[in-house]
């Protein structure tokens, strides 16, 4: 457990605070002796109920199985392993990509829509998640539905999409990167710890939690957010159809959530409206027809300013 929290310490996060707060509250109890149920860590990092998730089962098999209704549910993690050894309450981001392209590829499926209920979570992944949907949006729809958070990484995936719709309630946003750094120094010294790193290469055991971040090692870590960060604005830049600017910007939030009618008006979002309406939409033939001449079009389109 002690590794896991120092993988934690470690991982540049794509995520809302809150959540990460709850998480190494989570772990630091488990780290300390104590084991939370299941129902515990769904109460404090969230997750999809399983009725709501049959419900959505039900809507996309009304559809014909034209619609491909893909969950993006809970704090995204890379591993698949990892996500489902640990908790429900994970998605594997490798998974999740791997989802996106068999709906891509199967022909019987017309559009895919992205239920959407996602704080975000580490980034590592998340960028080929954006690109796996980007991708998939030049060969038929693909529509999120914040439903009703995606929040930094959660939004990353959503921006992604050929329409981001999001429900009247919903929030998105949290578009930033951080890393967290626990100097444990004042802690080791009260219980009578004195750590002694034996080692080879001159920034092997930077960032320890021995002591302060500072530094070069303090500059590298931010150099590292800051790099995680552009290629974040960047994506959202692309998926949305605005300026790297306009994404960095506050009309995109700067790190805070935007309501969702605000959403709308600043380009983060295309419309309010719920999942269910949005498979309604989608598994009307005609709607299907159109959207696949949108597709196409877009993907001529593509190829166009590709070969230019």
């Amino acid at each position: 457990m002690l590794l896991l929290l120092a993988e934690f310490y470690a991982t540049p996060w794509a995520l809302d605070p809150t959540i990460h707060a709850q998480m190494e509250m989570i772990l630091e109890r488990w780290a300390a002796g104590t084991r939370l149920t299941q129902d515990q860590i769904q109460a404090a990092v969230g997750t999809a109920p399983q009725a709501a998730a049959q419900r959505r089962e039900h809507a996309q098999q009304a559809s014909g199985g034209a619609v491909a209704v893909v969950p993006v549910y809970g704090v995204l993690t890379h591993r698949a392993y990892a996500a489902q050894s640990i908790s429900t309450t994970l998605t594997s981001t490798e998974a999740l990509a791997a989802q996106i392209r068999a709906a891509e590829a199967n022909p019987d499926v017309s559009s895919i829509v992205l239920d959407v209920n996602s704080p975000g979570g580490s980034v590592f992944g998340v960028q080929e998640v954006g690109d796996a949907i980007y991708k998939a949006r030049s060969a038929k729809p693909v529509i999120a539905v914040v439903n009703s958070i995606a929040a930094s990484g959660g939004y990353w995936v959503a921006s992604q999409a050929t329409e981001v719709v999001i429900t009247p309630s919903g929030m998105a946003g949290s578009i930033g990167a951080f890393m967290a750094h626990e100097d444990r120094s004042q802690k080791y010294a009260q219980e009578g710890i004195k750590r002694t790193y034996v080692h080879a290469g001159k920034y092997k055991v930077e960032g320890n939690d021995s002591g302060p971040l500072d530094g070069e090692a303090l500059e590298y870590t931010q150099a590292m957010v800051d790099g995680f960060y552009s290629a974040f604005v960047r994506a959202v830049a692309r998926g949305r159809g605005v300026s790297v600017e306009t994404a960095r910007g506050p009309d995109f939030g700067q790190g805070r959530m935007v309501m969702a009618k605000d959403a709308v008006t600043r380009g983060m979002a295309n419309r309010i409206g719920t999942l269910e309406q949005v498979i309604a939409e989608q598994s009307k033939p005609t709607t299907r027809r159109s959207s696949n001449l949108s597709a196409s079009t877009a993907s001529a389109r593509l190829q166009i300013l590709q070969a230019g």
